[in-house]
């Protein structure tokens, strides 16, 4: 009943495979040792943060079933 049979196509970047900030913070900044540890250590947060909007985002939307876990997880 919970899984769909559908394949998806064009789902997008990969955000919690690849990190999030590589993506949107330019180059140059990883190119400082102490910056570019610094991005490491706070992209974890960020995804944390992204998830619990998602989250929210999907609970609070009363025309998907709360247990459907298609989307957004």
């Amino acid at each position: 009943m919970f899984r769909s049979t559908e394949n998806r196509l064009n789902m997008g970047y990969d955000y919690e495979e690849n990190g999030l900030l590589n993506r949107f913070v330019s180059p140059t900044m990883y190119g400082n040792p102490r910056l570019a540890e610094f991005l490491k250590r706070i992209d974890p947060l960020f995804l944390e943060i992204l998830k619990s909007v998602k989250k929210i985002q999907y609970y609070y939307n009363y025309t998907i079933d709360k247990n459907d876990t298609r989307y957004n997880q």
